[in-house]
């Protein structure tokens, strides 16, 4: 018999809004997330404009305890970690010995613990694997994925929501991250900017998910100002792209190399020291060797108005092609793609493009919708940046 996924503790809540889901996930290791409520158009308005709530069915979380914590994972993780205060958080990768990633994380450092929020399939073994390196410390982690929840809000009022459903003077700066209480419930909340707008993640202990949810909606009913609503993945997904935000498991994985990830710079440190896979990753770099990575490619002629409604947009997997040279092997594929409200309606993506083929201004065509169209290599992962963004 088929196992049956995962679904998040609010799936009655989507279900009454009659939400349409996706799976996310492969063989028994798969969960429900919400596509959409049914109006993308608004969804998206809602994160540039108002604020988001995001159901991360997808999301687990790993609680670490112990005092040498923070001095375990600096030496086992990519990013700097014994330098993390409360109140701080931090991304990195978890690498296997060949250097390639097994888990993209964001720590966050509280009072007597830190909580890693990551790929909620990837809990277990990303426990197992760090603890069989304790030696002598005094460390522990716990996967906590069935106890605990994860929202995310996304838009300028996102901090307005938070702070009055919990009535908490909250003012965060990208990756800080706080206790608050709402409706009874203790609930982290740390900033992460997904989507160029203010992101704010939220941990849960599993039991008061609903309650939270419901003083959520209930603050958005409440306060139209804030224009809340739920969302789904779609509208995110857009957004994201827009902002230059590649993800683990989408636009790359575990048979990548951290240059490859394209956002190496944020994950891993270069000045540390020694952590797993720390040999592959220093080499690479004083090499500047890069035999593929992810960037930004947008696709030029192609833009939806009244008088052309339908064009070609590539999807993951489309094969990309150096000019003039379509029936030879494909130098790249599209890892994800959206048609970009902010662009004026234009299909953009990221892709897995090989090395000589990744500098900004590579002229490129890819596989859309049974045509090859030209495409164009962009300058940074970031199609689109706010004005005056913090």
């Amino acid at each position: 018999m088929p196992v049956p996924p995962h679904q998040s503790p609010l799936h009655a809540h989507h279900t009454g809004s009659e939400a349409f889901f996706l799976p996310y996930g492969s063989g028994e290791e798969v969960c429900e997330v919400v596509e959409t409520f049914g109006d993308l158009d608004l969804e998206y308005a809602s994160i540039r404009k108002g604020c988001v709530i995001f159901d991360q069915a997808h999301v687990g979380t790993i609680k670490v305890l112990g005092e040498d914590r923070g001095a375990f994972l600096n030496n086992m993780l990519t990013a700097k970690i014994d330098d993390l205060r409360q109140g701080m958080s931090r991304r990195a990768f978890w690498l296997n010995r060949k250097g390639r990633i097994d888990a993209d994380i964001r720590i966050a450092q509280r009072e007597n613990n830190m909580l890693f929020a990551l790929d909620r399939h990837l809990c277990k073994t990303t426990a197992q694997t760090l603890e069989s390196f304790i030696f002598t410390e005094d460390v522990e982690l716990v996967d906590v994925a069935d106890s605990y929840h994860r929202l995310s809000l996304h838009g300028p009022m996102a901090t307005k929501l938070i702070a009055l459903a919990s009535d908490a003077d909250l003012q965060l700066d990208q990756y800080q991250c706080v206790d608050v209480e709402i409706a009874g419930a203790r609930v982290l909340v740390e900033r992460e900017d997904l989507t160029g707008e203010v992101g704010l993640g939220l941990c849960i202990h599993i039991d008061e998910t609903v309650a939270v949810y419901d003083r959520l909606l209930a603050v958005a009913e409440k306060n139209p100002e804030l224009k809340a609503r739920p969302t789904g993945w779609l509208a995110l997904n857009a957004a994201r792209i827009e902002a230059g935000h590649p993800m683990f498991n989408i636009d790359f994985g575990e048979t990548n190399l951290p240059v490859e990830s394209g956002i190496i710079e944020d994950r891993v440190s270069f000045t540390k020291g020694c952590y797993l896979g720390q040999e592959v990753v220093a080499r690479m770099h004083a090499r500047k060797a890069c035999n593929k990575k992810v960037v930004a490619i947008k696709i030029e002629g192609e833009r939806i108005t009244v008088e052309q409604p339908e064009i070609h947009q590539p999807t993951g997997g489309s094969q990309i092609f150096e000019p003039g040279k379509e029936g030879e092997p494909p130098v790249g594929s599209v890892t994800s793609s959206t048609i970009s409200p902010m662009l004026g309606a234009v299909p953009i993506c990221f892709a897995m493009v090989k090395s000589g083929f990744f500098e900004s201004g590579t002229k490129l065509t890819v596989s859309a919708e049974g045509k090859l169209v030209p495409c164009t290599v962009q300058e940074s992962l970031a199609f689109w940046n706010k004005p005056n963004s913090n």
